[in-house]
């Protein structure tokens, strides 16, 4: 049966196979009979769409042609769209509607067109017959232009020629008298002064019209003879000038002919004036008198030796000479005066800019030593400029030394100032040194500018070296006073003496405890050293407006304070397991009423503390049996009135002792492995 079970199977296993592969032949047949009907359906179509194409494209080249038609060939080209259209239409197909949208949107085109160029041509033409009339009217224009102009230089031209005429006639006056020769020339003169006038106004009239010439298209050939009339203009222009030239050097040579006759007149009537005797020379009387009534001068015996040598005998042709010796003569003896006045004037003036000078060079050794003060007054404050650490004292001493070395060298600043401001007062009292050494007293302003800003750069340094030297040393005095304050209470402690005691002693029985019997007092105290008047300036860091210390200032000052760095509480009795008065906070400040005790069964230093918050009162641990810290110094005095001053009076907190409070600090005291 297994066998017959396989067998049955296998035979159903082998149908199943050829049912499968027989249904992948049917479906493989299908699928390739679709597709050859789907690439015969393609082909078809791609037929249609080449035919349809064909046939728009035929249409279409008649559609180009018409956009680019001219109003000649638009009529024709319009009709054979229309046929094209016609025999084309139903071969388009789906390409018809569009093409023929095309066509008629072209023709529209085409019609808008073909009326544009219609409608420019008209106005082409109007546009050429404007310019025709525009150019006839405008060469009739150049054509008057050009009648009128060569008329003017005609006219020109002539008045020319006759002023020409006119000066031909003084070539042969060289023998005329000077006034006749000067008549004639002014005549030629007048004529030439006309012709130019005529000769500018055509000119002017040419260039005037050249524009409109232009305007008006005038030919190269207008243009040019316009041109050649403006150049004889200045021809005739050029031979006025050379006319009036010869006239002005005809009239010049007489006048200076006739002014030589003149004098020459004027000259023998002058010196037969002085030919007293008329014997036709001057004698040594004559030349004397003639010095002082022509030239105002009383010529010397040994100046008229030497004319007489040189003229004698003094007659009318050694008369201008004599003339011209005495005038020098008179020249010389009235430099020799300006001479000696410019010398007396020139070391009037050097010895006044000496003076001017001995100012200026006084302003600038003093403004060189300033600026040499204010050199050492930089280096002496660069350690407070660059804040490095000093003492309080070392720091005041620096911002001293160098605010003395800036006070010395404003002073000669100021002496400078002066002395500039007298060189300048003086050069400009006087015109003659007026702006002497201008450049040098420009120097030491700037100089003097330049040492001022640095004068006031270092006063600034040394005020902020002042101000923090002040807090450096109020902050070194606090320090050293809250040091005292320990080594003091220790002291105390020691001796097993109250503050009161330890008064009476300092002051040596007095009421009041001088500055020097605290500094010997404190340099006593066993552990404190000071400084050099280190004591001293604790004594005043305390005092109140440097009076001697009261006993109360003092028991003021030795009051020691602790704060509380570790919470802890405070007892009644000096025994941990006493009653809880309260809690310490950590930063709490608390004062020591008492000197620090021993608290055997803890094996702990305690000490009885009043809180300053609220004045409770109770013994508190300075520091555990194993070393840890509840209790440090704070301060002293001034520092808590300084906190009071800024935090007022703060409410006091009462604190209530309740039972389960006091337990928990009992049981931390017992249990602690360090009491507190």
């Amino acid at each position: 049966r297994r066998d017959e079970e396989r067998r049955r199977r296998a035979e159903e296993e082998r149908r199943r196979r050829d049912e499968e592969e027989r249904r992948r032949r049917r479906e493989q047949e299908e699928e390739q009979r679709r597709r050859e009907a789907e690439a015969k359906r393609r082909r078809e179509e791609e037929e249609q769409r080449k035919r349809e194409d064909r046939a728009a494209l035929s249409v279409r080249k008649v559609i180009q042609r018409v956009r680019i038609a001219t109003p000649e060939s638009y009529d024709g080209l319009r009709a054979e769209l229309e046929e094209a259209l016609k025999n084309g239409l139903e071969e388009m197909g789906s390409q018809a509607h569009k093409v023929s949208e095309e066509a008629e949107t072209t023709l529209k085109q085409a019609q808008r067109r073909i009326d544009e160029i219609n409608q420019k041509r008209a106005e082409d033409e109007r546009r050429r017959e404007e310019e025709e009339k525009r150019r006839k009217e405008q060469s009739e224009k150049v054509e008057k232009l050009m009648q009128a102009a060569g008329e003017k230089v005609k006219e020109a031209e002539a008045k020319v020629t006759e002023a020409e005429e006119s000066a031909t006639g003084l070539g042969e006056l060289k023998d005329a008298t000077p006034e006749a020769i000067i008549e004639a020339a002014e005549a030629a003169q007048k004529v030439a002064g006309a012709s130019r006038t005529l000769l500018d106004q055509t000119l002017k009239w040419l260039g005037e019209n050249h524009k409109e010439l232009t305007d008006n298209r005038a030919s190269r050939g207008n243009v040019m003879e316009w041109n050649s009339f403006s150049d004889k203009l200045e021809q005739g222009r050029r031979a006025l000038d050379k006319l009036d030239e010869k006239a002005s050097g005809a009239r010049e040579k007489a006048s200076r002919k006739k002014a030589a006759l003149c004098i020459e007149q004027e000259r023998k009537a002058a010196f037969e004036k002085h030919d007293v005797d008329k014997d036709g020379k001057l004698s040594k009387d004559e030349v004397l008198a003639f010095a002082k009534a022509v030239h105002s001068f009383e010529l010397p015996a040994e100046v008229l030796a030497k004319v007489m040598a040189s003229l004698e005998p003094v007659t009318l042709e050694g008369f201008h000479t004599l003339h011209r010796k005495v005038g020098i003569a008179k020249w010389e003896a009235q430099e020799r005066v300006k001479r000696a006045e410019r010398a007396a004037r020139q070391k009037k003036l050097e010895e006044q800019r000496k003076a001017l000078q001995k100012f200026i060079d006084e302003a600038s050794e003093l403004t060189a030593s300033a600026e040499e003060h204010l050199g050492k007054a930089e280096t002496e404050a660069k350690p407070l400029a660059w804040e490095v650490y000093l003492p309080a004292d070392e720091m005041k001493r620096v911002a001293r030394t160098a605010q003395s070395l800036v006070d010395q060298a404003r002073e000669e600043l100021k002496s400078a100032s002066e002395k500039v401001k007298t060189a300048e007062d003086d050069s400009n009292a006087d015109e003659a040194v007026k702006g002497y050494g201008r450049r040098d007293i420009r120097g030491l302003h700037s100089r003097h500018e330049r040492a001022e800003g640095r004068a006031e750069r270092i006063s600034g340094t040394v005020k902020k070296g002042l101000d923090s030297a002040t807090k450096k040393e109020f902050s070194e005095n606090d320090e050293k006073l809250t040091e005292s304050v320990a080594a003091i209470q220790k002291h105390m402690i020691a001796e097993g003496k109250t503050g009161e005691q330890l008064f009476a002693d300092a002051a040596n029985g007095g009421e009041t405890l001088p500055r020097e019997r605290f500094a010997e007092f404190a340099k006593g105290i066993p552990g404190l050293t000071f400084a050099d008047g280190q004591a001293e300036r604790l004594f005043d860091h305390i005092a109140v407006d440097g009076e001697d210390l009261s006993k109360a200032r003092f028991l003021e000052a030795i009051r020691f304070f602790y704060k509380c760095v570790k919470g802890t509480v405070a007892s009644k009795e000096l025994t941990i397991k006493s009653k809880t008065v309260r809690r310490l906070e950590v930063g709490e400040i608390v004062e020591a009423v008492s000197a620090p005790d021993k608290e055997d069964a803890a094996g702990v230093r305690r000490v009885k503390c009043r809180a300053l918050r609220d004045s409770a009162t109770g013994w508190v641990t300075i520091e555990g049996n194993q070393g840890t810290p509840f209790l440090t110094q704070y301060g002293n005095f001034l520092l808590i009135e300084k906190e009071h001053a800024e935090k007022p009076d703060a409410k006091p907190e009462a604190m209530e002792e309740e039972p389960a409070a006091e337990k928990a600090g009992e049981a931390e005291e017992g249990g602690a492995p360090e009491a507190p």
